[in-house]
């Protein structure tokens, strides 16, 4: 069916008159955006714009890919789910819709009475053991934006194999008819409450040492942080300062348009307060909780570290302090090199993954099988997302700030910051200059347009950049590397590197880069220069 069909189909066929008279109000050109093409399911779950239409999140394809997920548990025998949610618009509303069309697929349904973060989705997943975990969020996106993440019974996310089945249901069911079913919900005894006791159980960590003298401002972004870092900080003896207008929950995040705590722009209401509190460290989450971004006082400046940097200390700080003679790391391909040269200067193994704590998640849970929980010491890839504890293995923003905190606590009272401690490791293990953007792509055929510049890399071999030799390339889809095959090219020459990987979840390119060279300032230099190349290249 095209656009206009598909259209006039959801116009009579839908029973909720609150829906039709939106769809009323449809301009031809929204009916043609809207339309034009079917959402689908992928990267362990969903992601889109709210809108009407058969292509963006909304009532309709919620239900779709509810009704989805339990004919997938009926299939498997599967009994039971947790879903959670997140602060964001109409979040509450799906969860709600979600629970029931899984109820009246004979579903049982454990949902959060209040917002909670991600980390805490899979805490419960595994804690009440139930088979699938459900959380409604777009993570760090814009307010028009949300989405679905599904998680399998040991806490990471969906594998490649449930996602393919999943994904063949959902494209096989009408959503119009699981929409209308729901109207005939009536509250079957399947469904059980979640309340704030489950997050007191997910911090009940206590270090009973004495009260900190680290100053900090944290801010959930108007997210689901708070209330579990608020507990687990303070049961850590650190108190912590929120600015006022980030602390509650707030889909709109009318303080800061895109909540990424990978971009320092998320951080300019909590800079202000840290300027006049004289904070030694800013720590955000993003809404969801599952990521982190640091900004640290170094030498009367803030300054912000990246998904690296971030994850250069921690992997320091763990192996250093970690004695297990398997002592391991893993990281995803798109990490910085850098690691190599940390695990490599501590004798600990290094495992890297695909994109993605589905990959990364399931590398470090058989690995502590292998070698022993005690070998853990840190998963993470260079997007914020960490895992410091070896408890679960999906990224949790909340123990990761209490870990910054620890770490930067220690520095302070040696009159040190975050960002001497960096200093500290490049003098051990060597400098890399790490730069990751985006390219984006927008209208009806923007995942069209992204594929087709990829396809042209692969047809045209890069031999040169900026005059360097391209010494190798790796192309993830069709060369052997020992990992699933993947829509992504690496290109490697002496000193430096780049990544081209299209997003799983959203139109547009993304861009890794790295420069090696122990002098800092020319290898910022160089990796700057090489990278508006690299951008030049791809348009």
């Amino acid at each position: 069916m095209n656009s206009n069909e598909k259209y006039n189909v959801w116009k009579t066929k839908i029973k909720d008159k609150k829906i039709v008279a939106k769809l009323n109000k449809m301009t031809e050109d929204e009916i043609k955006n809207n339309f034009s093409s079917n959402l689908e399911f992928g990267t362990a779950g969903m992601r889109g714009t709210m809108e009407l239409g058969t292509n963006n999140i909304n009532e309709l394809t919620v239900c779709k890919l509810a009704k989805s997920v339990a004919t997938y548990m009926q299939n498997h025998m599967l009994k039971n789910a947790v879903i959670c949610f997140d602060t964001r618009l109409n979040s509450k509303k799906f969860a709600n819709l979600f629970s029931k069309v899984l109820c009246l697929n004979k579903i049982k349904v454990n949902i959060f009475k209040h917002y909670a973060p991600t980390p805490l989705c899979v805490y419960a997943t595994t804690k009440l053991k139930s088979d699938i975990g459900v959380m409604i969020t777009a993570s760090h996106n814009q307010k028009n934006y949300n989405g679905i993440k599904i998680y399998a019974n040991d806490g990471i996310q969906i594998n490649d194999a449930t996602q393919q089945e999943i994904s063949k249901i959902f494209n096989k069911i009408d959503e119009i008819e699981v929409f209308n079913s729901v109207y005939k919900f009536k509250n079957n005894n399947l469904i059980t409450y979640i309340d704030r006791q489950m997050e007191d159980e997910f911090v009940s960590f206590v270090n009973k040492t004495k009260v900190k003298n680290l100053k900090i401002v944290y801010t959930p972004l108007n997210g689901t942080g708070y209330y579990c870092v608020k507990k687990l900080l303070n049961n850590n003896g650190f108190k912590f300062k929120v600015p006022k207008s980030q602390k509650n929950g707030n889909g709109y995040f009318k303080t800061c348009s895109y909540p990424n705590p990978e971009f320092v722009e998320a951080f300019n209401v909590s800079i202000n307060l840290a300027k006049k509190t004289n904070a030694d460290i800013i720590v955000a989450t993003d809404p969801d909780a599952d990521r982190i971004g640091v900004v640290v006082k170094h030498n009367n400046s803030y300054v912000k570290l990246t998904g690296n940097e971030v994850g250069y200390i921690f992997a320091d700080y763990k192996l250093k302090n970690n004695k297990d003679k398997d002592k391991f790391v893993v990281t995803s391909v798109v990490t910085s090199p850098l690691i190599n040269d940390i695990c490599n200067y501590y004798k600990s193994k290094l495992f890297k993954t695909l994109t993605g704590f589905m990959s990364l998640g399931t590398k470090a849970k058989e690995c502590c099988e292998k070698f022993g929980q005690n070998a853990f010491c840190l998963c993470y890839e260079e997007s914020c997302g960490y895992v410091v504890k070896n408890s679960y293995f999906d990224k949790d923003g909340i123990y990761a700030t209490l870990l910054i905190c620890e770490i930067a606590e220690q520095l302070k009272q040696q009159n040190k910051t975050l960002v001497d401690y960096l200093n500290e490791i490049y003098k051990n293990c060597g400098y890399v200059c790490s730069i990751s953007d985006s390219i984006k792509f927008s209208g009806i055929n923007s995942k069209q347009i992204m594929q087709e510049k990829i396809e042209n890399l692969r047809k045209n071999k890069l031999t040169k950049i900026n005059n360097m030799d391209i010494v190798k390339t790796i192309d993830y889809q069709f060369d052997e590397t020992g990992l699933n095959k993947q829509n992504f090219i690496e290109y490697i020459g002496q000193n430096f590197s780049f990544i081209l990987r299209p997003s799983g979840t959203e139109p547009k390119l993304k861009i890794y880069l790295f420069y090696k060279d122990n002098n800092i300032e020319l290898a910022n230099k160089k990796a700057s220069e090489l990278f508006e190349e690299v951008k030049k290249l791809v348009l």
